[in-house]
């Protein structure tokens, strides 16, 4: 006599899916049998209560998906794309969640809980990331295939990041010997960003990634390397873009601004005795080696994506600000407590207040398919940002509701243009 849970989320677990609870039990037939589902949410303490007919099969079915707050929280007063030190404890980035199921039924006309009938889950982590219908249900974050693993293995691991393997890589690389497998990242020295990763085992067993090996080459082909160590995070946001590293405090020798025109520096995950636990990602230096926008100012966005760190992308092409303003009128009669009933200057229709907003359009240079397909991921986040040069940001909402992914075999690029909205208006 007793509840058996057949189903529940792994310890880590994406948001974007079907978190199902399933249980059963061997006392359905008492009377007015229900079961309890009590939630935990230790990140905004809140506690939630559920009593839960059987379903036609007797058992429980119940998805937690709605219970998992949003992420919706901006960082305040802490530094976020320009952090300059250590690591980012993001703790926006999950909710930790437990729950109970137990068994009640009527006794002497009141519902009841059957003492100790109540069964515990493991203490669970929920990202805010998603999956793809074509993922299935309940993908192994642990050892699925690689899009969908989060756990630090081996050298094809990808960290929590919608960047994939590069299908084609710059010119500029093949003279760089670079191998193929790698991940390229454009950037400029003034760029800021956070490169995510899961920080600890406690819920991902098999990741084993203890620190962030950088290795600069300077533009004569010579490789300096500095570690930059993990914090025991549940997720952590490595500050390993040029402006970061440029800005770092201590001692830092792969530093991008103590070598002039700097080819590139890898960032790769190792484990304790330094064996490679993910793929390369490798920030080549754009501006020098090649394409660097001078006739229009950078526009550098950042999201949320599907694996649940921030992404980045530069828009280095014609962008302008609209303004759109919401006037507030109404009429009053023109009358001015004085003889004269109407003066030519008086005003009949009046404006209250009114609600400005200012709208970025936006343009890439030309991108490739692949570089289509990341920024997918923009179109639908619920969390972007505008990103200063000084690396402080501004929140902002995409006013697209559609997109046309460019799909071609014979190598043409093209531009993309998107409409950004600040997320907030102002008065006049």
């Amino acid at each position: 006599m007793a509840i058996t849970i057949e189903d529940q989320p792994y310890t880590w677990s994406a948001r974007g899916q079907k978190l199902m609870i399933v249980a059963s039990s061997t006392n359905t037939a008492q009377d007015g049998f229900q079961y309890g589902v009590t939630v935990t949410n230790y990140n905004t303490t809140q506690v939630f209560d559920f009593y839960i007919s059987p379903a036609i099969d007797g058992k429980l079915y119940f998805d937690l998906q709605s219970l998992i707050q949003l992420r919706n929280l901006e960082a305040q007063g802490t530094q976020l794309h320009n952090l300059d030190t250590g690591t980012l404890d993001d703790t926006a980035a999950s909710n930790n969640i437990v729950f109970s199921v137990s068994e009640w039924w009527i006794v002497a006309g009141v519902l009841t809980e059957n003492a100790g009938s109540s069964v515990n889950s493991a203490d669970c982590i929920y990202i805010n990331q998603y999956y793809q219908p074509t993922d299935g249900y309940k993908p192994d974050p642990n050892a699925g295939p690689q899009n969908v693993k989060f756990a630090m293995t081996n050298a094809t691991s990808l960290v929590m990041s919608d960047r994939q393997i590069t299908t084609k890589y710059p010119p500029i690389f093949a003279t760089w010997g670079i191998a193929a497998g790698k991940i390229a990242i454009a950037v400029r020295e003034g760029d800021y960003g956070l490169l995510y990763v899961p920080g600890t085992d406690s819920f991902l067993g098999n990741t084993t990634a203890t620190k962030a090996t950088v290795t600069l080459v300077t533009s004569t082909g010579f490789g300096v390397a500095s570690d930059i160590n993990l914090n025991n995070y549940n997720v952590e946001g490595l500050p390993v873009f040029p402006a970061n590293l440029n800005d770092r405090t201590g001692l830092f020798i792969a530093r991008p601004s103590s070598s002039p025109n700097w080819r590139y520096y890898r960032v790769r995950m190792v484990n304790a005795v330094t064996a490679q636990v993910s793929a390369d990602y490798i920030f080549w230096n754009e501006c020098v080696y090649g394409n660097c926008e001078c006739n229009w100012p950078n526009v550098r966005l950042a999201w949320v994506g599907a694996r649940g760190g921030y992404e980045y992308f530069n828009f280095k092409k014609k962008s302008e600000y609209t303004t759109e303003v919401d006037r507030k009128t109404y009429k009053r009669p023109l009358f001015n407590s004085s003889p004269t009933i109407f003066y030519a200057n008086d005003r009949g229709l009046n404006q209250r207040t009114n609600l400005a907003q200012r709208i970025l359009t936006v343009t890439t240079d030309y991108i490739t398919q692949q570089e289509f397909i990341y920024l997918r991921g923009l179109i639908v986040s619920n969390q972007v940002h505008l990103v200063n040069d000084d690396g402080s940001y501004v929140s902002v909402n995409i006013d697209d509701t559609s997109y046309v992914e460019k799909t071609t075999y014979d190598g043409k690029l093209y531009n993309l243009t998107l409409k950004v909205r600040m997320a907030n208006e102002y008065w006049t």
